[in-house]
């Protein structure tokens, strides 16, 4: 199991997403599953960097990185307010393209691309949230 705290920044998250990938590919997931981890843990990151309360300073992502028979399991804790993304309502499309704008689709996104197997809090004020990205 790989295990990283990641910085709530670009650059640690780059670095993240670069480790987890060489941990991954050495265990032989495929491109498409890659290529996943790396776009959830982007909007996981982002979500936090963009909407989390902390009750003090942004404390960095715990991630733990794991693949197995039934795909490639993540563990992420954080240190924000509770959020269980399992309940949280879907985001409402825009009427018209016109209308679109930047953001609000990416907790959308990461439930399309795997199964959120848990969400809770656990010791210190943390919260884990534990996901699995089929494989394929």
């Amino acid at each position: 199991m790989l295990r990283l705290e990641v910085p709530l920044e670009l650059a640690g998250l780059e670095s993240a997403q670069d480790e987890v990938e060489a941990y991954l590919r050495a265990r032989g997931a495929s491109a498409s599953a890659l290529y996943k981890v790396r776009l959830v843990l982007d909007e996981l990151v982002a979500n936090l960097m963009s909407h989390a309360r902390f009750p003090g300073a942004p404390q960095p992502l715990r991630l733990e990185v794991e693949a197995g028979a039934e795909g490639i399991l993540l563990a992420v804790e954080d240190a924000a307010a509770p959020f269980d993304p399992r309940t949280a309502p879907a985001p409402e499309g825009p009427p018209s393209l016109d209308d679109d704008r930047v953001g609000g689709l990416g907790l959308a996104l990461v439930r399309r691309m795997v199964e959120i197997r848990d969400y809770r809090p656990v010791t210190g004020g943390w919260n884990r949230t534990e996901l699995v990205i089929p494989p394929g």
